[in-house]
């Protein structure tokens, strides 16, 4: 027996959605689309999705499971992409899933040849959101928590580790002379078209987190976005409330990964 998953992300100014099918032994992803949408993701993801399900022959009836990049990235962006996904998942009275936006680039990359794989995400401010990845034999193993910090800080410390790096993701367009700079000859960029969470690499991700059993309970109402820091509102909010800045709160909301 097999299932209908369906993916989607809209962390970055790219919108992927993807269809795959599901079976005891095997997942294999058999539709996408990329559509480049600054801004303009909200009136884009449901019509892709639409028409990835039209071109197979299917309807939004048959999917059995959702799965979500859940950041981090652009704070509209994440919060576009979960809310759409809770919104079908729900609708459909199906299962939710989430994965990391920077883990489906890496799973993207990940092939047989081993290496040291660091993403950047663009986190505007002037930050990025920095994760480094263990890459060999198809699969890519997470080193540390997501987290935002500053360019310069993450160049010299990742110039730290002493070894030859690939780089990855659309902080690299504003900062990659920056880490080439502070990597010298140990640094190689990933071909371009790899840096965005493409459908395959979110299947892939889904596919390790089920595997090690890491998903979570599948119910769409506990499924958090991950967004590492406060947004704008919401530091205002904090300094009028007395709170120290970048608090994140209780919730989880702004940033708890989980």
């Amino acid at each position: 027996m097999r299932e209908l998953l369906l993916t989607l992300d809209t962390s970055t100014e790219i919108t992927s959605v993807g269809l795959a099918w599901l079976t005891e032994t095997t997942l294999e992803t058999f539709a996408s689309a990329v559509v480049d949408a600054p801004r303009a993701a909200m009136s884009r993801v449901l019509p892709t999705a639409s028409s990835l399900l039209a071109g197979g022959m299917l309807s939004v009836r048959d999917v059995r499971a959702v799965i979500v990049g859940r950041g981090p990235g652009s704070f509209t962006g994440v919060r576009i992409g979960v809310a759409t996904a809770k919104g079908l998942a729900h609708g459909l009275g199906v299962p939710l899933w989430g994965v990391g936006t920077l883990d489906a680039i890496a799973w993207g990359i990940a092939a047989d040849r081993p290496m040291l794989l660091g993403v950047l995400g663009d986190a505007m401010r002037g930050e990025v959101y920095p994760a480094l990845f263990r890459c060999g034999n198809g699969r890519a193993e997470r080193l540390a928590p997501d987290e935002v910090a500053t360019p310069a800080d993450v160049a010299r410390e990742w110039a730290r580790l002493g070894e030859p790096l690939t780089l990855a993701g659309n902080g690299l367009r504003k900062y990659g002379d920056l880490f080439t700079d502070a990597l010298g000859d140990g640094a190689t960029l990933a071909d371009e078209l790899l840096w965005a969470p493409y459908a395959e690499g979110l299947f892939r991700a889904f596919a390790a987190a089920r595997a090690a059993g890491e998903l979570g309970s599948g119910e769409p109402g506990e499924l958090l976005p991950i967004y590492t820091r406060l947004s704008d509102a919401e530091e205002n909010e904090a300094a009028r409330a007395g709170r120290a800045s970048g608090q994140t709160p209780s919730s989880g909301v702004a940033g708890e990964s989980r």
